[in-house]
C-alpha cells in the first residue's frame, strides 16, 4: 500500500479517513494541522506535523489529500493546494 498524508483534521478529515480505510489502497501515515497545540491523534492516526513541516514530510511520502472542508472560505483549501503542488505532492483520487 502507498502511504498518504492528510492535511486538516476536522470533520471532513474524519469522512476521508473512513473512505481511505474502506478502499484499502492507501496507508495513512499521519495528519498535518496548522498547529500542534492540543493535537496528538485523530481517529487513531498521529498528528505528524504542521504546514511548515510539509516540505520534509513530502520528501518521505509524496501522496497527500487535502481534508479541509469548504464551509466558510475556499481560499484555505486553494492555498494548501498551491503549497502542496509547489513541494511536488501527488493528489490521488479518493
Amino acid at each position: 500500500m502507498k502511504e498518504i498524508i492528510l492535511i486538516g483534521g476536522g470533520g471532513h478529515c474524519h469522512a476521508c479517513i473512513d473512505v481511505i480505510e474502506n478502499e484499502d489502497i492507501y496507508l495513512i501515515k499521519g495528519i498535518v494541522l496548522p498547529s500542534l497545540e492540543n493535537s496528538k491523534s485523530i481517529l487513531g492516526y498521529p498528528v505528524i506535523g504542521t504546514d511548515q513541516d510539509l516540505p520534509k514530510l513530502l520528501k518521505e511520502t509524496s501522496h497527500a489529500l487535502i481534508c479541509i472542508g469548504q464551509i466558510k472560505n475556499f481560499e484555505i483549501r486553494k492555498n494548501n493546494f498551491e503549497l502542496l503542488k509547489k513541494y511536488g505532492a501527488n493528489f490521488p483520487i479518493i
